[in-house]
This record gives C-alpha cells, structure tokens and sequence, in this order.
C-alpha cells in the first residue's frame, strides 16, 4: 500500500511540473501598430541651469523635424533658457551621460509651461536592463529575476498606454520604477531581461497593473484598501515566503518631537497618544485615532505613514505605543504598499524552486501570459 502511495504522490508530482511548465502564452497585439518600436519616455528631471551632457564620440542636436542644429565631441553645454522648442541629443556611441549616470537612447528637452523636461527616450527592452537590477539585486535567483523583468514590462507598458498624451510614461524613482541608467546594468539581470523579452501579463485582453513592493510581511493587500480601487486579479494571498526576506520584521523608536512635528498640521495641539482604531482582515492598519492636546481625529492609515514618512514607517501592518519617555515605540512587518507581488516572497520562491510563472500566478490572479507583437 505505502509503494502504491509513493507511486501516486510520485505521478500527481510529475503532472504538476509538467502542467507548470507548458503555461501557455498568448499574444497581445497593441492596438497602435507601432507601438513596439514606440520608446519608454522617462522623465530624468528639469533643466534649472547649464546642463552638460557627455558622451564617448559625437553627440548631434536635432529639432522636431529631426534636422541637425548642433554637433559636438564628447561634451555639450545647453542653457536651458535658450531652449524654446524641443530638441533631442543623440549619440553615436551606446550612452549619453547626464549628472554622472550614463543612459542608453536619445534625450529630449522639451520646454512647457516655463519648464525644460529632461527625458530618456529608450526601447522597452533597454530600459528594462536598468530597471530589473534597479528594483532587486542582480544576484538574486534568476527566476526571481525574471519574474521582476516580466512585472517591470507589463508596468511600463500599463503605463505607456494610460500616458500616451502626458508628457512623459515614467520617472526613475519608486514613484514609478527605480531606474539607474546604463551604470546599473549587470548580466545576470540582462540575461533575465532578454529570456523574457517582449513577456507580460494580461487580464481580460489588456496589460495588467502589475505592482510591486518589497515585502508583504506575510500577506498581500487588497488595492482597495490602500487607493480605493478594487482590482480583479489582485487579491490579497499569503506570502509566507517574505520572512526569509529583509526588512520582514523591524522596529522603530519615534521621538515626540518628531512625531508632533510630522503630524502638526492634524491641527490639534501636541500628540498625546496614537491608537490603532481598526484593521483590515491582513491585519494591516485601516486607521488610527491620533489623539492631542486640543483635541482628537482619526486618520487613515495610508495618509499616517505620508505624514511620517516611509522609511520610518515600512508598511501599515504594524502596532504602536507610548512609553513612559513619551516617544513611541512601533513594530511591524513587511516594506511598502503590500498590492501585487512581493519582491523578497519572489526571491524566497526561487530559491525553493518555484519558477517566474509560478511566482507570478501566485501574486497575480486569473493572469495570462503574452508576448508583445505587431499587427
């Protein structure tokens, strides 16, 4: 009997693998037949002074119709008031490098409203080989990496289509996704980058929006419990595997001071307690009651870790109390937002074996798997 059980256990394991790896991928056709050769638009910052660009060979300044205005060798100097139509800088090396980072593709300055943006317009696929090594590090699993590649391209592009008419898709910090130019390239991530290249997530036909974060400290969270929007395919699941992973559990210690100044414009006097009012079902923090010396109000808690600061408040799935000094000693678990996959779940997945389709249908519910293509 056990033979026949081990027998068993030993054919549902092989089908189980075999159905893993035969995931099927689909195609998804853009409506904008160009839009594969179409750039990430980056916004890299506003001119404010002399800018120097430089690079290993010619740079060419062109205008809108892409005529040739300027050429230089090695290094450029442009007044931003000069600027009053856009222009863009090419090079005829790989990289054009601008305040000590170096950034494959073109830079365009683009005078509005007052303000010269300063953006990199770069392939998908290149962007990518900065932003994967960016977000993790290089030396992480490399399924773990390319589940990072696969979320990072199926955000710019979520992106890219919803920004179509601003002026640029993203940025380079977290507001967006960490993006370090050339500098950050590394060949364990690039290796991911192009064994995943042109691979997203779909949802219904269409892109996903697919976050992510550091760690969820054990459990992912609804999107309508931080943004208000309820989001189909991203449910909140447990992600046991974040303990493995930094910053799953920490502890701070917030001196008074600090905490009335960051909260001084709540308008009631100087903080006398803070309360967890009530949790959601991850045990994350909904709100708080805030309670001072001309009076009390309750806060979300989202609002709450704006008001004191991210890096001093990791996630909302904390606890809090006043000691006898007066500051405030605060535990908690997990780092970021908590919505969609946890980068440090993802790594501890890989090192277990599971596979960058298996780490991401985890995080991601009812998702598909599809390659970019033209009509």
């Amino acid at each position: 009997m056990k033979q026949r059980t081990s027998i068993l256990y030993l054919c549902i394991a092989i089908f189980w693998q075999i159905g893993c790896a035969s995931v099927m991928v689909t195609n998804w056709v853009p409506d904008d037949s160009n839009f594969k050769e179409r750039p990430v638009r980056v916004l890299l910052g506003y001119a404010s002074e002399e800018e120097i660009f430089k690079t290993t060979g010619e740079l060419i300044v062109k205008d809108a119709n892409d005529l040739t205005i300027k050429r230089a060798y090695d290094f450029l100097s442009l007044n931003p008031t000069a600027i009053k139509a856009p222009i863009s800088i090419q090079s005829n090396a790989e990289w054009i490098e601008y305040k000590g980072i170096s950034y494959r593709g073109t830079i365009l300055l683009k005078p509005i409203n007052g303000k010269v943006f300063i953006i990199n317009l770069v392939p998908i696929e290149l962007y990518l080989l900065s932003v994967v090594p960016s977000e993790v590090s290089a030396s992480w699993p490399k399924e773990a990496l390319k589940a990072q590649a696969v979320c990072a391209r199926t955000y710019v592009v979520k992106e890219m289509l919803n920004r179509k008419k601003q002026e640029f898709d993203v940025d380079t910090s977290t507001n967006t996704q960490v993006y370090k130019g050339k500098n950050k390239e590394h060949k364990n991530t690039t290796e991911a980058v192009f064994e995943t290249e042109g691979l997203i997530l779909i949802h219904k036909g269409q892109p996903i929006q697919s976050f992510f974060h550091s760690n969820a400290g054990g459990y992912t969270e609804d999107p309508a419990n931080v943004w208000g929007n309820p989001v189909e395919y991203l449910k909140p699941v447990p992600s046991e595997y974040d303990k493995d992973g930094d910053q799953y559990a920490w502890e701070d210690k917030w001196k008074t001071d600090y905490v009335n100044q960051s909260l001084r414009d709540l308008g009631i006097g100087e903080v006398q307690d803070i309360v967890v009012a009530n949790r959601f079902p991850t045990s994350r923090v909904n709100e708080l009651e805030i309670i001072g010396s001309t009076g009390t109000k309750k806060i979300k808690a989202t609002e709450f870790r704006k008001k004191i600061g991210a890096t001093k408040l990791k996630s909302t799935r904390f606890g809090i109390r006043k000691e006898d000094s007066g500051d405030f000693y605060v535990k908690g678990l997990g780092s970021g937002h908590g919505v969609g996959m946890s980068q440090w779940g993802s790594f501890a997945m890989a090192k277990s074996q599971f596979n960058h389709k298996e780490i991401l249908q985890h995080y991601f519910k009812g998702i598909e798997f599809a390659r970019i293509v033209s009509k």
